[in-house]
């Protein structure tokens, strides 16, 4: 079984995820962080071993976040927003890389996967933005199910967050949608029908 990936190869293997990385450094990040953030009672995957260009993983079975964003349950937004109030308590950075594809729903919580790249620094709000941006932009983009789950994704960020700048969190949402309409072949959003769409939510 392969996953699906855009820098490494990701499969597996006797029942153990083995990701294949092309850069040593990015490697060497990862499995230091996995470490930090298990140490730190974060859901991650435990780290089952480091070869010379291989991670092993331990396999955490269940669907990502990206598979449901047209059923989303307050249960399962409730659990991302946690998982991301406790990272950046943590660890004090953003998450970064906030694809859904890198949170699952496994056994009633959510686990985050893939740290291969480089912490970096900003407003939390940041990465909620970046979420929702992803939430409600797989296609189909814009539906009814999607503002549903991007009402339930505010709410649980409220909830877990602390206190929000709802602003900040518009900022980088239509930040990232900017940035979709660039690298994204068959996708365009106008920023003002995107921004609607986000006011919409709140």
């Amino acid at each position: 079984m392969r996953f699906k990936s855009k820098k490494n190869r990701v499969t597996l293997e006797g029942g153990i995820v083995v990701k294949r990385h092309g850069d040593r450094d990015s490697l060497l990040h990862e499995a230091r962080t996995l470490e930090h953030l298990r140490q730190a009672g974060l859901a991650v995957p435990a780290l089952l071993g480091v070869e010379t260009n291989t991670l092993k993983l331990e396999y955490m079975e269940g669907p990502t976040y990206v598979d449901l964003v047209e059923t989303m349950t307050p249960e399962q937004a409730e659990a991302l927003g946690a998982w991301l109030a406790d990272y950046h308590r943590i660890t004090g950075f953003l998450r970064g890389d906030c694809n859904l594809r890198n949170f699952l729903w496994a056994n009633g919580r959510c686990v985050g996967v893939d740290f291969e790249y480089p912490p970096t620094c900003g407003e939390r709000e940041m990465d909620m933005g970046k979420i929702l941006a992803f939430a409600v932009t797989y296609d189909p983009p814009f539906t009814p199910a999607k503002a549903a789950c991007g009402r339930l994704i505010i709410q649980a960020f409220r909830q877990t967050g602390g206190m929000l700048e709802i602003a900040r969190i518009r900022e980088a949402y239509l930040h990232e949608i900017a940035l979709m309409n660039d690298r994204r072949r068959n996708f365009f959003a106008y920023s003002h029908s995107a921004a609607s769409f986000f006011d919409g939510l709140c």
